[in-house]
């Protein structure tokens, strides 16, 4: 069985890859996720988000932006 590595750490090893221009920021125990420009995508607990959402998560929103410019 997969482990669920968490968010946090798979970003500080750098291994989340995001879409390009998608940044992460983390502080006070909230990750957040956000698009090229600054705006919000998702906010996450720090501590308990796994990297798998947290990708699936912006890779999705991309492909909403995409779609819909």
């Amino acid at each position: 069985m997969a482990k669920n590595v968490s968010a946090l750490d798979a970003y500080r090893e750098g291994e989340l890859p995001l879409p390009p221009g998608y940044t992460i920021e983390y502080g006070a125990d909230v990750l957040l996720v956000r698009r090229e420009g600054g705006s919000v995508v998702a906010a996450f607990s720090a501590r308990g988000a796994t990297a798998k959402e947290v990708k699936r998560t912006a890779w999705d929103d991309q492909r909403r932006s995409t779609n819909t410019a």
